[in-house]
């Protein structure tokens, strides 16, 4: 019985260390890819199609501000309990009642365009957000003190590496210390334990691969690479014009839907103008 439960033992470890070493292959591949791949197609791009990239940061930097300017006044009306027409004149005058904030320096503005585009990414920020704070609490269960006790010395240093890293943002420092602590196998553990951590490697996988393939799909893959240039190259002006047209018409649909606010709150104007004028007592009388 003992030959046969050690036999298993070796093969749940070897089958674990095998899905880490995995894991730490495919998430490297994402890495390459985010920190390196999207950003030089970000740049090629804007190098290669300098009037359409500049007219692209122009329209999206506008739908930017109406997102947020809906955003506010649909929050506005749903918390207070007004209508979206007043909620957009109250939103106007506490804007205006702020210090208005220093303009961008034009300069910096241009030498930084490929990082601003970057940064400008769809839902990519977002991502990182997500990723930061699953990996903090993956450390948390492994090293809080509340959770583990006290521990020794070095498992209270490891935790407090952990928050500034988390605290600093730094999601590759973060991520990395989840991959080499979950690899460690501690000698002795029941082999129910082994079969948990062998689940969540491959749960961990599964995510990497599906997150691996949609980035697989992007334009900017293998960007860099010889080949690159002439599979996805011909492709990226198109997907430009694309990108382009789908922000102007969601600006428009925006626009549309804040100038209505605009000539209901100008009525609404109108009409209390009237009716203080008609409060007020006539100059003849």
């Amino acid at each position: 019985m003992l030959v046969e439960e050690g036999s298993i033992r070796k093969e749940w470890e070897r089958r674990y260390r095998r899905l880490q070493q995995r894991l730490g292959r495919v998430r490297a591949r994402i890495h390459t890819f985010l920190s390196g791949e999207r950003e030089r197609f970000h740049c090629w791009t804007t190098k290669h199609f300098p009037r359409l990239s500049r007219e692209i940061a122009r329209v999206e930097e506008r739908l930017h501000g109406l997102r947020r300017l809906v955003f506010e006044v649909e929050s506005m009306s749903c918390l207070k309990g007004q209508g979206l027409a007043l909620a957009y004149r109250n939103l106007l005058k506490r804007r205006s009642s702020r210090r208005p904030s220093p303009k961008p320096d034009s300069r910096k503005e241009s030498q930084g365009g490929c990082l601003d585009w970057t940064l400008r990414e769809s839902g990519e920020m977002e991502e990182r957000g997500r990723r930061l704070k699953r990996a903090y609490r993956i450390m948390a269960r492994r090293l809080h003190p509340d959770v583990n006790g006290v521990g020794d010395g070095k498992q209270l240093e490891q935790w407090r590496a952990v928050q500034l890293a988390y605290q600093a943002g730094d999601l590759d420092l973060l991520e990395s210390m989840c991959l080499e602590n979950d690899g460690t196998l501690v000698e002795g553990e029941t082999l129910s334990w082994l079969a948990a951590r062998v689940s969540q490697a491959e749960k961990a996988l599964a995510r990497s691969l599906q997150e691996l393939g949609n980035y697989r799909k992007d334009l900017a893959w293998g960007c860099g690479r010889g080949a690159w240039e002439k599979t996805a190259g011909p492709k990226v002006e198109a997907w430009l014009r694309a990108r382009l047209a789908e922000a102007k018409k969601e600006t428009q649909t925006l626009e549309n839907r804040v100038r209505r606010w605009k000539r209901e709150s100008e009525r609404m104007f109108r009409a209390e103008q009237d009716r203080e004028r008609e409060r007020l007592p006539d100059g003849n009388g």
